[in-house]
């Protein structure tokens, strides 16, 4: 049975805003998202109409479920599909108003909302219309249980999509709350190339209204394509980007005066983006930050943050004026309308120590307001009258950052011991060209037509290519598989060997949320001591500080070949990251059929279109 999505009454409004390019409507027919359906599991259905129901004064309820569930452990089915088309183009577009390449999903940056419920199965369409350029979406943060083929990570996990054709991503809703979809093909997502991902669920606190996505990026005028020409020839320092975008809005100058501006490509003064208040209500915003390079502060003049999730992982709620965003993370936060009514500036300052930028750290702005009709520019002051800033990049404090639903680790299940792997730069070709390195001196350089899932599963992990660079963790790697029934846990310490200071690395681990055990600012000793064991911060995303070192932590319960990367995305592009294989001789039996159903279809249209592809592979590949 098909009904429309504005008859779901369980299925809440995602209420994200984009900008929509005059002109440059989608060429695809469908609808990004019109169709809902029925699905049949017959396995732990969970219906959202019985039990306790969501509501303002009630979030932490979810129909038999509640916000005290622990969803790695209770997997529940709505039996009910929903089902998405996404069509990937080139366009021009003026998000500040300087005109120039980007590329959309459905011809809007951010692209259209993906909305499913917790329990949910759904379905996502994506046509590449790119004419020079393969592409494949992923499905950020999501844990894609035993479902490792539609993680959407060209050269890992899939071959590209060709353009012209098409490919059909599945998967279950099994956590909730905010994330994106973004290409994972090269610098695509730096252009524009993005969209929210929503699962509405419980949540820690209570609020009103969910007023959706707030993505807030860098963006530059020249294309990352063309900076990557620069980027890549030994460059380690960035210039720093033209400015930001909140939802794909910021504006710009195109006056007589301002003769940096004065280009043809300059056609319009931009708008910013805008958020409407009513007084006395309590606001849900889901805050992502999706740059390329830049860490952000995130705060609303004369407003108190309340935050209650980071990245899928519901924390217990506090309290702060502002929240440090690192590339990749998320925070959902409720604001509570309690303001003298007025117009406020919403504010995502770039963070200078993170990364030096030309944009400034106080002109990337939203506006809230009080009156619709308000057409005023806010006068409004930031936290103590001063521009935010910070002289260190790290993640919100631990102590902050306790997750709803406790996972402790116990070190005796960890079979292998204590893993390490070392970050640091590589100069390739005489020094020509600047790598970053990741597991021991090895640096990522995908092969898109051959995908290690693929050499996995073929029962060869000698056909991975090596500039895959491969670090192995489960059964069939270097460490002895249990014999038990029980759940072996991964850790690893990553350490930054950096020669110079400065550069940190937000890393994102595909397929898991992992525990934060530890970071420090200096090398790792050796030693556990001050670690945390007992319910440390929990995410996908986390900063690992300059010249430090962080220790993570993950269980073995999702065979995959899963990205580990940085996602400063001209560092993953210079090859920071690797493939994680995770217990291999158990991947056949739980990614198998996708691959010869979905996967090998798209890598013969893919290795048919390459040869005579324009644009040949310049970075890793991801």
């Amino acid at each position: 049975m098909v009904i429309s999505l504005l008859s779901m009454l369980a299925l809440a409004a995602a209420g994200t805003s984009a900008i929509s390019i005059p002109g440059t409507a989608s060429s695809n027919s469908q609808s990004p998202g019109l169709s809902v359906r029925d699905s049949f599991h017959g396995r732990n259905t969970g219906n959202l109409n019985k039990g306790c129901q969501n509501g303002p004064t009630s979030r932490q309820c979810w129909g038999e479920y509640d916000i005290n569930t622990n969803y790695y452990k209770t997997i529940f089915y709505t039996n009910r599909t929903v089902e998405y088309w996404l069509t990937l183009e080139e366009i021009d577009c003026a998000p500040d108003g300087y005109q120039r390449k980007c590329l959309t999903a459905n011809g809007t940056m951010p692209g259209p909302a993906i909305t499913a419920n917790w329990g949910d199965d759904v379905v996502v369409h994506v046509t590449n219309n790119i004419a020079t350029n393969g592409s494949a979406i992923h499905w950020h943060g999501l844990r894609q249980l035993n479902n490792n083929a539609m993680d959407g990570v060209p050269g890992v996990t899939q071959c590209p999509i060709a353009p012209g054709t098409s490919m059909t991503y599945k998967f279950h809703a099994d956590q909730y709350g905010t994330s994106w979809y973004h290409s994972h093909f090269s610098l695509q997502y730096s252009n524009g190339l993005y969209g929210p991902l929503i699962i509405n669920g419980p949540a820690t606190a209570d609020y009103d209204e969910d007023l959706g996505a707030v993505f807030i990026t860098d963006w530059d005028h020249p294309t990352a394509d063309e900076h990557w020409a620069t980027i890549s020839n030994f460059n380690i320092t960035f210039n720093g980007s033209d400015t930001g975008l909140i939802n794909g809005m910021n504006t710009g100058n195109c006056t007589a005066s301002n003769s940096t501006k004065l280009d043809r490509n300059c056609v319009s003064n931009g708008k910013k983006f805008e958020l409407l208040f009513e007084a006395g209500k309590k606001y849900r915003l889901r805050v992502l930050n999706v740059a390329t390079e830049d860490w952000v502060q995130f705060s609303i003049d004369n407003h108190t943050l309340t935050v209650m999730a980071n990245d899928f992982v519901p924390i217990v709620p506090y309290q702060t004026s502002s929240v440090l965003i690192g590339m990749g993370q998320r925070y959902d936060v409720i604001v509570e309308a309690n303001a003298p009514p007025g117009d406020y500036w919403l504010r995502s300052n770039f963070e200078q120590f993170c990364m030096p930028n030309a944009a400034g750290p106080n002109n990337i702005t939203a506006i809230v307001r009080y009156n619709n009709d308000s057409t005023a520019m806010p006068t409004s002051s930031s936290v103590n009258g001063a521009v935010l800033g910070l002289n260190f990049c790290v993640d919100e404090q631990p102590t902050n950052l306790e997750p709803w639903v406790p996972v402790d680790l116990d070190m005796s299940k960890v079979k292998a011991g204590i893993q390490t792997q070392q970050i640091g730069p590589e100069w390739v070709d005489n020094g020509t060209y600047l790598r970053w390195s990741i597991n021991h001196g090895s640096y990522m350089w995908v092969d898109w037509t051959n995908p290690a899932l693929g050499g996995v599963l073929s029962g060869n992990l000698s056909a991975i290519p090596v500039k895959d660079n491969v670090f192995q963790v489960g059964a069939n790697s270097s460490s002895t598989p249990s014999q038990s029934n029980e759940t072996e846990w991964v850790v690893l310490v990553i350490e930054d060997k950096t020669p110079f200071t400065g550069i940190s690395h937000p890393l994102h681990l595909h397929g898991h949320d992992f525990l934060i055990l530890a970071t420090g600012y200096e090398q790792w000793t050796g030693t556990t001591y001050g670690w945390q064991f007992t319910n440390p911060p929990r995410r996908d995303t986390a900063q690992m500080p300059a010249n430090g070192f962080m220790a993570i932590a993950w269980p073995l319960d999702n065979p995959g070949v899963w990205a580990l990367h940085c996602h400063v995305a001209w560092h993953s592009s210079q090859g920071l990251g690797a493939s994680v294989v995770e217990s291999s001789a158990l991947i056949p039996g739980k990614v198998g059929g996708d691959w010869a159903c979905t996967l090998n279809p798209v890598c013969d249209t893919w290795n048919a279109w390459a040869p005579t592809m324009p644009y040949q592979q310049s970075d890793s590949g991801i």
